[in-house]
């Protein structure tokens, strides 16, 4: 069965790391971000400096882990592989038919590059949003409930963790056809979590409103290959 990675829990919050190197949006800078066939790249959403203790993953021989997702394909799922620091491979598109204005009139070429940082989440901090996750906000004490709702400001970036799954932990495959976990459905550890505004006034969905919030982008790695797939779920 998929599942969650629970060794290190952070959310990502903007501003500069001095230490470490993690950046919101900007240009996609990799070789082979556009998939083969296709005129438009996917869309860059993090990259991840993996030498920061608080980031739950690891990859042999790659220290920057780059976060795609496929917005003008129809925001359809896609995999890929970390081939070096400055190359991917696509190996997996749902469609890759372009729908014009989608997800919404304008949608940009790139989004607009930050500096960010992780931020830890505590053992006790994780209860707290696991049991808000499964109880409510009512349920919380003032404390818990300040943290989730003031100091967090849940739904935020998360990083490994029990994260909220609107339909499940999505049952798929590792995209690489070259990996034996490409046959079966029950491998991919989701690690990334990103929402509808994963930074202030930043709309990945719906940029007129808040309930946009409701879609979530889904990052699972194949523990095997290191292969990524990534899809979206909404209620």
């Amino acid at each position: 069965m998929s599942r969650f990675i629970l060794n290190k829990i952070a959310r990502v919050v903007e501003g500069a790391d001095q230490r470490f190197r993690h950046v919101f949006g900007g240009p996609a800078k990799h070789k082979g971000v556009t998939p083969k066939g296709c005129k438009q790249p996917l869309h860059h959403l993090y990259t991840f400096d993996t030498a920061d203790p608080a980031f739950p993953v690891q990859i042999p021989g790659i220290r920057f882990l780059p976060l795609y997702y496929s917005f003008p394909y129809n925001a359809g799922a896609c995999g890929y592989r970390i081939k070096t620091e400055t190359e991917i491979e696509v190996l997996y598109m749902e469609t890759k038919k372009v729908e014009r204005d989608f997800p919404y009139p304008d949608y940009p070429s790139q989004f607009p590059k930050l500096r960010v940082h992780l931020a830890p989440i505590s053992y006790e901090q994780h209860k707290s949003l696991v049991f808000y996750l499964e109880a409510g906000i009512e349920a919380l004490s003032d404390a818990d409930r300040k943290f989730i709702a003031k100091d967090c400001r849940y739904p935020f970036t998360q990083l490994g963790g029990i994260h909220r799954m609107w339909q499940d932990i999505p049952e798929v495959a590792c995209p690489n056809p070259l990996c034996e976990y490409s046959k079966y459905e029950c491998f991919m550890d989701v690690f990334a979590v990103v929402w509808n505004e994963p930074h202030p006034g930043i709309f990945l969905w719906d940029r007129e409103t808040a309930a946009g919030c409701d879609v979530q982008v889904i990052f699972q790695i194949c523990p095997k290959c290191y292969s990524i797939h990534a899809c979206n779920r909404c209620t």
